[in-house]
C-alpha cells in the first residue's frame, strides 16, 4: 500500500465530510485502508475517493438511487458506480446503503471484488 497515514486520514476526512452521511467510524477507516490497498498507486487511490465521495454526496441527495438489496441484506440497497470514469468501463465500486430521513446510513464501499471476491460476503460479516 503506497498511501501513508496521512493520505488515509486526509480520505477519511474528506469521505466524512458529506453531510447525511451515517456510517460507523471504524468500518469507514476499514474501507479506505482496502481503497489504497486496491490501489496502491496514489494518483488512483485519490481518484477512488474522489468517485465515493461524489457518489455518497448523490446518494444522500437523492440525485441518483441504488438497487434493493434481498435476504441478509434487505432493507439496504447498492449503488454501482466507476472509480474512475469513462466509457466503457465497468462498475467496479459498489456502495451499500439504508436510506433514512435524513440522510444515507452506509454498511460499507469499496471494490465489487477486490481485495476479497465480493464486498457482499465481506459486509455480510459485519453483521
Amino acid at each position: 500500500m503506497a498511501a501513508d497515514y496521512a493520505l488515509l486520514e486526509q480520505a477519511i476526512a474528506i469521505i466524512s465530510s458529506v453531510r447525511g452521511l451515517y456510517m460507523d467510524p471504524d468500518a469507514l477507516a476499514d474501507d479506505v485502508i482496502l481503497l489504497a490497498y486496491v490501489w496502491p498507486d496514489e494518483g488512483e487511490f485519490k481518484m477512488a475517493v474522489a468517485r465515493v465521495h461524489r457518489t455518497l454526496t448523490q446518494l444522500v441527495e437523492g440525485n441518483v438511487e441504488g438497487s434493493p438489496l434481498k435476504y441478509g441484506f434487505s432493507g439496504w440497497r447498492s449503488f454501482h458506480f466507476q472509480h474512475r470514469r469513462g466509457q466503457q468501463s465497468r462498475a467496479d465500486m459498489r456502495i451499500v446503503y439504508m436510506p433514512l430521513d435524513t440522510g444515507i446510513r452506509v454498511k460499507g464501499f469499496g471494490n465489487r471484488h477486490l481485495p476479497s471476491d465480493d464486498i457482499y460476503q465481506r459486509l455480510a460479516q459485519l453483521q
